[in-house]
C-alpha cells in the first residue's frame, strides 16, 4: 500500500486522567494498564460482568493522560459503564480527547516498534501495526507536516486496513455480544491472564482454561456491498448453515468490493463456500489470519 494519511472523523478516544487513573482502569479492562510504562499503547477490552465486550479499543499511555481510541459510536456506552465505579477513585474519564483529532498514516514504513508512542512536537506517533500508524495532533497541519502527506477523509481506507490486519474493533451494533477472545484480543496482546481482578475475568479465564471459546474473528472479501450485521452462511452440502456475522466492513464503489471482519467458528475453513444469508450473488471469501490465535504461555 502507497503511503496514505486518512482523517478520522468517525474515530475517537475516551480521555482518562488523574492520580488512581493506571490503577482503576487495571480494575476494569482486560490489559495490565500498570504494567504500561510511559509513551506505549495496547489492545484491550472493556466488559460487563459476564465478560461480553462494550468496547475494544487502543489504549495509549501518554504523559498527563490515557487514551482508549476505538470507534466513535462505542463511545457513548462504554464510557457509562466505565464510570460507573469510578465516585471512589481519583479519576476523571471524559468522553473525548479534544482538542486532540486523530490520523492514520497507511503503508508507512515503522521507524519505532510496535506499540512504542513517538512524541514529535506537540503531536504524537503510535505504531498500532506493520502498516498503522495513529498520529495524534490538534493541528490537522501537524499531522500533514509529520506525513509530508495532505489528509483525505476516507476512514474505508483505514477500515480496510484494520481488516487486512484483523484488529476487530466493534461499533455500538455489537456491543455487549461477544467476549474478548472471539474478537481475538489475546493473539493481539490485549488480555494480561496473570494480573489483578478486573470486570468479566472470570469469563474470559474460562474461556481461555476450560476451552470454552468456539468463535474467532476472520477477515473476509465480497465482490458486491455487504453492511456490518449481515449473517454469514457456509455451504453444507446442496444446503447453507449460518456461520457467522459481519462486525466491520467497509465497501468500495470504484471496485465494488467489500473488505472486513467477520465473528465466525474458530475452525472455519477457508476454502469452503460462504456467502451472505439468503443471497447466493454475494458470496464472501475468508482470508487466512495473520496471527496465530495460540495463547503465550508467559502472558
Amino acid at each position: 500500500m502507497a503511503n496514505k494519511l486518512v482523517s478520522l472523523a468517525q474515530w475517537q478516544a475516551i480521555r482518562v486522567t488523574g492520580e488512581d487513573a493506571k490503577k482503576y482502569l487495571n480494575s476494569q479492562l482486560t490489559c495490565d494498564v500498570e504494567a504500561l510504562a510511559e509513551n506505549r499503547a495496547s489492545f484491550a477490552c472493556h466488559c460487563d460482568a459476564k465478560g461480553k465486550v462494550w468496547s475494544q479499543f487502543y489504549l495509549i499511555v501518554l504523559k498527563d493522560q490515557i487514551l482508549l481510541f476505538q470507534h466513535q459510536s462505542s463511545i457513548e456506552k462504554s464510557l457509562s459503564e466505565l464510570k460507573k465505579f469510578s465516585v471512589f477513585s481519583k479519576v476523571e474519564i471524559i468522553a473525548d480527547a479534544k482538542p486532540l483529532q486523530f490520523f492514520a498514516l497507511l503503508g508507512a514504513n515503522q521507524s519505532t516498534s510496535q506499540h512504542q508512542v513517538s512524541p514529535q512536537g506537540s503531536a504524537y506517533r503510535v505504531a498500532m501495526c506493520d502498516n498503522i500508524e495513529l498520529i495524534i495532533t490538534e493541528s490537522a497541519s501537524d499531522a500533514q507536516s509529520i506525513s509530508a502527506l495532505d489528509a483525505e477523509e476516507n476512514t474505508g481506507d483505514f477500515e480496510q486496513a484494520l481488516s487486512a490486519a484483523v484488529i476487530p474493533f466493534i461499533t455500538d451494533l455489537h456491543q455487549n455480544t461477544y467476549v474478548p477472545q472471539m474478537l481475538n484480543a489475546h493473539a493481539l496482546k490485549g488480555i494480561s491472564f496473570k494480573k489483578g481482578c478486573y470486570l468479566g475475568q472470570e469469563t474470559v479465564a474460562r474461556m481461555r482454561y476450560r476451552g470454552g471459546c468456539k468463535k474467532a474473528s476472520f477477515a473476509f472479501s465480497a465482490n458486491n456491498q455487504v453492511i456490518t450485521g449481515s449473517d454469514i452462511e457456509v455451504a453444507l452440502g446442496d444446503n447453507w448453515r449460518r456461520s457467522g456475522e459481519v462486525i466491520l466492513s467497509t465497501y468500495d464503489a470504484q471496485t465494488n468490493q467489500t473488505r472486513g471482519i467477520a465473528v465466525m467458528p474458530i475452525d472455519s475453513d477457508i476454502s469452503a463456500q460462504y456467502r451472505v444469508k439468503d443471497d447466493s450473488s454475494l458470496q464472501v471469501q475468508l482470508s487466512a489470519l495473520p496471527y496465530s490465535l495460540d495463547y503465550e504461555e508467559s502472558k
